[in-house]
């Protein structure tokens, strides 16, 4: 099991056989300390104005919290911004390259599409005849969004050429960029109007930055997300 599927397996086992997602909108009267709040039946508010100084609102955290509320929830419920930690980290010069994996045939959307909405995995099938999940992210129709493997040129395609022929990528920002998208591409395809208040979103524009030498990793939240990918590189095998 990739590092990816571990990520999303939470999300993706709460939708089962479901055949829609909760829906959302955004709101800009929700209280400076809430990421999110539960309406009713499938409806949440996600906080436009995001959180308060020293806190964050993480998506994934919150999706799986309302995908698990919705439709038991009671109305008002609502999901706390969460505290920035403070912590250090550590440059060595150990790392040196990432292999990119095996590039399996034929992973691409059977339909020729880049991004699929579904209601069931049976919308989600592929050119050589399998399925990928369907899974909720924040959308405002309730629909959910297939999975794509990385193997699917249709969405992955800069990743296996900055592989190249060597099927490794040498520089640091270029493999941190691409381990932090394969874990969080279908979250960035939400509808939504106000994403730009999760850290996902924040840390994923700062890391292209990075791999496109726009500017270097900033401290804090950035370089935890450098952190974190560095240390996943062991255990992420692209599939």
């Amino acid at each position: 099991m990739t590092m990816k599927t571990v990520l999303c397996l939470a999300v993706l086992i709460a939708l089962g056989s479901a055949s829609y997602c909760p829906t959302y909108k955004c709101d800009s009267s929700l209280a400076s300390n809430v990421c999110a709040s539960f309406t009713s039946g499938q409806t949440f508010k996600l906080n436009s104005n995001g959180c308060q100084s020293g806190y964050y609102c993480s998506s994934i955290a919150t999706s799986i919290w309302s995908i698990l509320l919705s439709g038991t929830g009671t109305a008002g419920s609502t999901y706390s911004c969460l505290a920035e930690s403070t912590f250090t980290t550590t440059t060595t010069n150990t790392w040196t390259s990432m292999s990119c994996g095996t590039k399996l045939a034929n992973k691409n959307f059977k339909n020729g599409q880049t991004v699929i909405s579904c209601t069931s995995d049976t919308d989600c099938q592929l050119a050589d005849l399998t399925y990928s999940d369907c899974g909720c992210i924040f959308k405002t129709d309730g629909s959910g969004i297939c999975e794509a493997s990385t193997s699917n040129d249709q969405v992955y395609a800069g990743y296996w050429n900055d592989c190249g022929a060597s099927n490794t990528i040498t520089d640091q920002d270029t493999a941190i960029y691409w381990v932090y998208y394969v874990m969080y591409w279908e979250y960035s395809q939400s509808t939504v109007s106000c994403m730009s208040i999760f850290w996902e979103t924040q840390t994923l524009r700062h890391l292209y930055d990075a791999y496109n030498g726009a500017a270097a990793l900033e401290v804090g939240v950035n370089n935890g997300a450098a952190a974190f990918a560095v240390g996943v590189f062991g255990l992420l095998a692209l599939h």
